[in-house]
């Protein structure tokens, strides 16, 4: 069974709690075409956007983790980057950022575009059953109450799990039982 975990193009690693990272093909910024026929796809984040950009083109199952949705003007997404930095902040203990600027500012200019797309299209085309999504309970920045009402008003499975935005051991946990 091939796991492929996409991380955000700012990242270049992220260290797992019960898994080996050697469990999964990760990749950053981007899927490379042979992550696309993988039996899951599991976006974290701004990874889960990744994800979503690409989704016509996965054939298996896709798992989003703390997506940031629905589009939300970029004002309103720093606003809410800057109450994740105040009150739960990088997990630099389990993230590891990039330390190239032009691969950090490249991440960034990505994400802002994905941050403007409107990805309701994208989910009302795939299969009903292809996506799920594992969201930290606490987490009032990116997958909050608006993301987790939108995603169900799309018919799409939000399973709540211990933790913030940041990786946890529960979301961990949860994406073990989802990709048995």
């Amino acid at each position: 069974m091939k796991k492929v975990l996409v991380l955000p193009g700012w990242m270049t690693s992220l260290r797992l709690y019960q898994n080996n990272i050697s469990d999964f093909s990760v990749d950053i910024g981007q899927l490379s075409e042979q992550s696309r026929s993988a039996d899951y796809v599991i976006g974290m984040s701004m990874g889960a956007l990744i994800t979503l950009d690409d989704a016509p083109n996965i054939q298996g199952k896709i798992i989003l983790v703390n997506p940031p949705l629905p589009r939300r003007g970029l004002a309103r997404w720093f606003v809410q980057w800057v109450k994740y930095m105040i009150f739960e902040f990088l997990f630099l203990e389990r993230q590891k950022l990039t330390l190239n600027p032009i691969k950090y500012l490249r991440g960034l200019s990505r994400g802002a575009k994905l941050l403007r797309k409107d990805f309701s299209g994208t989910l009302d085309g795939l299969p009903k059953g292809k996506v799920v999504v594992v969201c930290g309970k606490d987490d009032d920045f990116f997958c909050d109450k608006l993301a987790v009402d939108f995603l169900r008003g799309k018919g799409i499975e939000v399973i709540k799990a211990d933790g913030g935005h940041n990786w946890s051991e529960d979301i961990e946990r949860t994406i073990d039982g989802l990709t048995v």
